[in-house]
């Protein structure tokens, strides 16, 4: 991401548009999931619970990260760790599959970091404070 437009101050408002976008997007589809499941008979969600390591994010990111999982519909936040850098995730569909989810998670935390500050470089696992 280092050296494009993509990567520059100047395009913050393109990210920040683009990650609202993402995220009404990903919204709409777990929403669909849950009332797939209140309406077909015999569709069980498998729930699971898993810990994510966070980034290094500020105060205000971690609280738009924890209240962007929260309001998505087959997601919640129960735990935050500050000191150990890890959140534990409820999700209604895991599957069985903890990494797949973690690896949703994951995403939706490099997006939000992408979208919101000014310098990001979350290539690289390291990311630039704004």
């Amino acid at each position: 991401m280092r050296g494009s437009f993509l990567s520059s101050p100047w395009s913050l408002p393109v990210r920040t548009i683009g990650f609202v976008g993402w995220f009404v997007w990903q919204f709409i589809v777990t929403s669909l999931q849950v009332v797939s499941l209140i309406i077909l008979p015999g569709k069980k969600p498998t729930p699971g619970i898993v810990s994510v390591k966070l980034d290094a994010l500020s105060d205000t990111e971690l609280t738009i990260l924890i209240a962007l999982i929260t309001i998505t519909p087959d997601t919640l936040v129960i735990a935050v760790d500050r000191e150990k850098s890890e959140m534990f995730v409820h999700g209604m569909f895991v599957n069985g599959d903890a990494e797949g989810f973690r690896a949703s998670l994951r995403v939706t935390q490099d997006r939000l970091i992408t979208g919101l500050r000014r310098n990001p470089d979350i290539s690289s696992g390291k990311e630039a404070q704004a």
